[in-house]
């Protein structure tokens, strides 16, 4: 995966919650832009789960994003 392609998944409008699919076949849910932090250009990305668990992701391990809906405005948190 283009580390691009992560930037972009962030910053879509409107935002579309994705699981990050990697290489040893783990997901990683995305419910929100607030709840991952991905410097552009970095090889890392930290992900924040709801439960206040913290993964910090090598980029180059992600092999894809798969998308759920759009959310609507203000509805972080709920049905997660």
């Amino acid at each position: 995966m283009r580390a691009e392609s992560l930037h972009e998944v962030i910053h879509a409008a409107p935002f579309r919650p994705f699981d990050l699919m990697l290489a040893d076949g783990t997901r990683v849910h995305v419910p929100h832009p607030e709840y991952i932090a991905y410097p552009s250009g970095s090889r890392t990305a930290v992900v924040m789960g709801q439960d206040e668990s913290v993964r910090i992701l090598d980029v180059a391990l992600v092999l894809g994003i798969e998308h759920g809906p759009p959310e609507p405005a203000g509805s972080i948190g709920k049905d997660d």
